[in-house]
């Protein structure tokens, strides 16, 4: 192919990558909007995301299975303009029956599209260098998608209305559409058509091991970790993988070779999307809340706030993938992606009610984005090297199947973390209220009942209330800090060892995530 069609094909996978990641958070900041319009309960609107999110997640092993198929052509341009149709029917959705309906559309056509995309670039481009640079340049696109989607749906919330937060995506794929048109690869779909059909018990229970996860932690969001309907979400999902692993063990054509797996920077690329996801996703909603409920920002100012972890992320990708991933690969960025994201998630756990903005938030988030530039590119390109071309669609599920779990455990655990730290930072300080209000009223000369009175309890437990949400929220960033620290350092240990017993040669052999294979030898390193 010419420098020119891949170009177009970059240009092409990048704005799908966009959309797809944009479409997990655009919605955010325009659910109070949606639920006035719609007249949406409390107990509706979560779905209107986590809709999305479980067709997305549970399907992405079909959508691997498709995209092997149809082909990469077919699937893509099926994906395109399924998400398309799926988007306009959301925008002018008259009811929470029909938005629901159309964001489950957005995700199945999501779980297409995810796996194509990553396999379109590990087909397209196969020198080193430029590999290099083009797995840098999608995994920028996805690690900055989720807070773009803050920014473009505070910005279209704002100054348009919050259906636009839908109809975004339609001029996006029309445009993926006509620059791909004449510079994807083509392929006959009839060679592969019975494959759609092999292994169908596997698939099944691959999909809804994955299904039951990731609403097991949406309902431990929702209801606690201990209500029967998380535990039996997550009984059923750990059931469903033991099925799973058991039934690719013996299938002679399995959706999942377990032999995938064994390759070290390609499980670790695996790790690292889920470990990273988890916490960018997790501290999004800290920050979303911190910035629109302390600080007083509007969507829009949300939005533009997020801006200088964006920008430190384009950046660091941009030098990772020229200088870094092609000299050091994955066993130099992988923990050191995952070292600079903790890092950064101490710095933002030092947020009390006194700092402000630019004195932790901002250095935190520059330095998050930092992190997420070093690492996430590499998974995109470990993730999917060496893979043979017909499960490359397969090896880019994987990493989408990831993205999708981490995203739901980090959002999971953080929401619960701050509810229960909330509930037990202000029955701690209960004395404390009584005595500052108290004190206030005497020092107003406020009668205990009188409307001044109300008014000053109220104040002093706005005050309290707002202190332990921000306390919630510094013990938070230090949990899943000290999480993505861990896993650092487990990765960091493992480089080490396979550089100390299996030599230089052999850890370096490996550093991008290349499976080097021969007659008679195979190896596999990080």
């Amino acid at each position: 192919m010419s420098v020119g069609g891949k170009g177009l094909v970059l240009v092409s996978v990048v704005l799908t990558q966009l959309m797809i990641v944009l479409d997990m958070t655009v919605v955010a900041v325009a659910l109070p909007s949606m639920q006035e319009d719609l007249g949406l309960t409390a107990g509706q609107r979560p779905w209107v995301m986590t809709a999305y999110t479980l067709a997305f997640g549970g399907l992405v092993l079909f959508g691997g299975r498709l995209s092997g198929v149809l082909g990469l052509r077919g699937s893509y341009r099926l994906g395109l303009t399924g998400f398309a149709l799926a988007s306009l029917v959301a925008g002018v959705a008259p009811s929470f029956a029909v938005l629901v309906a159309a964001r489950v559309a957005q995700g199945v056509f999501a779980a297409v599209l995810a796996p194509t995309v990553l396999a379109l670039v590990n087909r397209t481009f196969t020198e080193t260098q430029e590999r290099s640079r083009a797995f840098a340049v999608l995994g920028a696109t996805g690690g900055l998608g989720a807070a773009v989607g803050l920014i473009v749906g505070g910005v279209l919330t704002e100054s348009l209305d919050w259906r636009w937060t839908m109809y975004v995506n339609i001029p996006i794929a029309l445009v993926a559409a006509v620059v791909s048109v004449s510079s994807l690869p083509s392929g006959d779909p009839r060679t592969a058509l019975g494959r759609l059909f092999d292994d169908v018990v596997g698939l099944a229970a691959g999909c809804g091991a994955v299904f039951s996860l990731i609403y097991g932690l949406d309902r431990a969001q929702q209801d606690g970790w201990g209500a029967w309907s998380t535990v039996v979400l997550f009984v059923v999902a750990g059931v469903l993988a033991v099925g799973f692993v058991l039934r690719e063990r013996r299938a002679a054509a399995p959706v999942l070779p377990l032999g995938m797996l064994r390759n070290a920077s390609r499980t670790s690329s695996y790790a690292v999307m889920f470990v990273s996801t988890c916490a960018q996703m997790g501290s999004l909603v800290y920050l979303t809340y911190y910035f629109q409920e302390h600080l007083g920002y509007s969507p829009m100012a949300t939005g533009v706030a997020f801006l200088p972890m964006v920008a430190a992320l384009v950046v660091t990708a941009g030098v990772a993938g020229r200088l870094l991933v092609p000299r050091y690969g994955a066993k130099v960025c992988f923990p050191g992606g995952l070292a600079v994201q903790a890092v950064a998630l101490f710095i933002l756990s030092r947020v009390t009610v006194e700092t402000t903005y630019g004195e932790v938030v901002l250095p935190g988030m520059v330095v998050f984005g930092a992190g997420l530039g070093l690492a996430v590119p590499v998974v995109f390109n470990a993730g999917t090297r060496g893979v043979p071309e017909g499960r490359s669609g397969l090896a880019s599920s994987i990493i989408s199947m990831s993205q999708q779990v981490g995203a739901s455990f980090g959002v999971a655990v953080l929401s619960t973390y701050a509810t229960r730290s909330v509930e037990g930072y202000i029955e701690e300080h209960a004395g404390r209220v009584e005595a500052q209000a108290a004190e206030a009223m005497a020092r107003e000369n406020a009668y205990p009942g009188s409307p001044e009175a109300t008014g000053i309890v109220d104040r002093v437990i706005d005050a309290l209330t707002q202190e332990a949400q921000i306390d919630a929220y510094g013990g938070g960033f230090a949990l899943v800090g000290t999480i993505v620290a861990s896993a650092a350092v487990i990765l960091l240990a493992a480089v080490v060892v396979r550089w100390r017993y299996l030599g230089r040669s052999d850890a370096a052999s490996g550093g991008a995530g290349v499976e080097v294979t021969g007659p008679a030898v195979r190896r596999r390193s990080l």
